[in-house]
């Protein structure tokens, strides 16, 4: 089953009342509030106050995206309080610094046990940490990601999908079946850019739903919930937001019928 959802780091300069009466109004289902720009880490009676407002807007939160990066020495034990005062099981991390053909044996095992160490901690908890899928970290494509995903080997350490720019568009549904079959997959982050030969743009989801509609019936007659979030809109507008709310909810609505 999947939801609709938004990142809020895609209206960076939004208040989080903004955020959950933008939201409410394009008809998603959740926000993933980011650690960065509306609800820093630690700071537990804005969590507690923004989960209460998302919640009375009729609104879940399904999820924290966390800036935690592997290999940044911070302290994973505030973004775990954070997320559990939103009343979320999970939290986005980052892979790192580097892309994966940067890290030499070391520097991987370190990573792994890292990872390793703040899943045990987020499972007392009873929270799930999540990769993001992105270039320049060590989940940069889909045989390091689900390789990383292995040597961790922790039940709770799990990863988001997205389209990676860098890759074709004929192998990014290949991409996201093989993640998704290896059983490590939580959510997805939603967009699409048109590609140049040196440039890209981003365009309304529309212009992508057959595109999108055939990844999402991956998840056809799947009952795990999964929130489809949207991360980011063309030229970040409130008019974007909504066009591709409307466009996300139809996919969604044609998958889980």
């Amino acid at each position: 089953m999947i939801k609709s959802a938004l990142c809020s780091v895609s209206f960076r300069n939004k208040t989080p009342d903004e955020i959950i009466s933008l939201s409410a109004k394009a008809g998603l289902s959740a926000i993933e509030w980011a650690s960065d720009a509306h609800v820093q880490q630690g700071d537990i009676a804005l969590a507690k106050e923004v989960a209460a407002k998302t919640r009375d807007a009729g609104l879940e939160v399904s999820s924290y995206g966390s800036y935690y990066r592997l290999a940044s020495n911070m302290d994973i034990v505030p973004f775990l309080e954070s997320a559990k005062a939103l009343g979320t099981d999970q939290i986005r991390i980052w892979g790192g610094f580097n892309p994966s053909t940067y890290h030499n044996f070391e520097q991987r095992c370190a990573l792994v046990r890292e990872a390793k160490e703040i899943s045990r901690k987020a499972a007392d908890y009873g929270i799930t940490i999540a990769t993001e899928c992105h270039a320049h970290t060590i989940t940069d494509n889909p045989q390091s990601l689900l390789y990383f995903m292995f040597e961790v080997n922790e039940p709770n350490f799990r990863t988001y999908w997205q389209a990676l720019l860098q890759v074709p568009e004929n192998e990014q549904l290949n991409s996201l079946s093989t993640i998704y079959n290896s059983g490590k997959l939580t959510n997805l982050h939603v967009y699409y850019f048109k590609q140049f030969e040196n440039a890209r743009e981003q365009v309304l989801l529309e212009e992508a739903y057959d595109i999108w509609l055939e990844r999402f019936n991956l998840f056809k007659n799947d009952d795990t919930v999964r929130y489809a979030m949207l991360e980011f809109v063309r030229n970040g507008s409130d008019e974007s937001l909504l066009a591709d709310a409307k466009t996300l909810n139809a996919l969604v609505n044609e998958v889980n019928k």
